[in-house]
């Protein structure tokens, strides 16, 4: 725990009220592979350990902005997509009372993260690497992946782990990374040109060993990536997890 940390928490304590942390999972896909950005937390004992990017809400604060101003603090700007989860009690550290943190996932493409210093404070680790964590952000962590493969199989928000122009089995390893299966590469492409969810950008790969593949991009505005474009996969996937 932070010095910061140790801090705040006594002086909730003090005033016997209940602690607000905002604790983000931040998702990236690269190299084929599900990434969560994980910062470093040193403990009073000199122990190092990883934990997911988290903040307590500030005074004039709400819970958007302060998870917000994390996104900003790592990633470097606000082209993401950001998405609240739901309310996580645990057990406070200081006094009888239960804390309260607000989870949020995040998805991050790899071109947009502008932030590089982040060697000696956090790091991107594959999502089937994790171990470690404590019970509160393992918590967290497992009910995003839930909801991020619950929510790319019914909408194009998995598009956001993508670049802006993308080829077709770039979209099918990152569903097979998410998901945890391995696809029908013929029947997905077709899914996705009957849904017309994607364009033909008229480009292809260059200086590439194997045959060129053409690259695509999303045929959606923003807004309807993001909230209202309803899509049907109907994936049947298993635990991402590997205990």
């Amino acid at each position: 725990m932070e010095k910061g940390d140790e801090k705040v928490r006594k002086t909730a304590g003090e005033n016997r009220g209940n602690i607000i942390e905002i604790d983000c999972v931040i998702f990236n896909f690269e190299d084929d592979s599900l990434k969560v950005l994980l910062v470093k937390q040193k403990e009073n004992q000199g122990n190092v350990s990883w934990r997911l990017a988290n903040d307590y809400i500030k005074k004039n604060e709400t819970m958007s902005s302060t998870a917000q101003n994390i996104l900003e603090r790592y990633i470097g700007r606000d082209q993401f997509f950001l998405k609240q989860l739901k309310a996580f009690g645990y057990s406070s550290q200081c006094s009888l009372r239960e804390d309260i943190s607000i989870g949020y996932y995040a998805l991050v493409k790899r071109e947009k993260i502008l932030n590089e210093t982040l060697c000696e404070d956090a790091k991107w680790i594959g999502i089937h690497e994790i171990t470690g964590l404590n019970d509160k952000h393992k918590a967290i962590l497992d009910y995003s992946v839930k909801e991020l493969r619950k929510n790319i199989c019914s909408s194009a928000i998995g598009f956001n782990l993508l670049p802006e122009k993308f080829t077709l089995l770039q979209v099918i390893r990152l569903y097979e990374e998410i998901l945890n299966i391995e696809i029908n590469k013929s029947n997905f492409r077709r899914k996705l040109f009957q849904m017309d969810l994607v364009n033909d950008s008229d480009e292809k790969e260059k200086d590439v060993s194997h045959r060129a593949a053409r690259f695509y991009s999303l045929n959606l505005k923003k807004d309807e990536m993001l909230a209202h474009k309803t899509l049907d996969f109907n994936f049947y996937y298993k635990s991402i997890f590997t205990e």
